[in-house]
């Protein structure tokens, strides 16, 4: 049975990464502890194997928010 709230060490997003993703990203440490949360209930709802849940949920929250940037510099120009 899957839990669909792990409550693993992969649920929490460490304070340095979360700093280090909030620069790169122009976001608020804030914005990026609720997209890891959500990236983490998404993939862990799906995951078979959960070992990587937060490695993964890291990413897709590192992809969101570059697209996100990317997307709002394009419509600067």
């Amino acid at each position: 049975m899957h839990d669909p709230n792990p409550t693993t060490d992969s649920s929490r997003l460490s304070d340095s990464t979360t700093a280090v993703l909030a620069k790169e990203t122009r976001t608020s440490p804030e914005v990026v502890k609720d997209l890891y949360q959500q990236e983490v209930a998404a993939v862990g709802a799906a995951a078979k194997v959960r070992n990587f849940i937060g490695i993964i949920a890291g990413r897709r929250v590192k992809q969101r928010l570059m697209a996100a940037l990317n997307l709002k510099k394009s419509s600067d120009n």
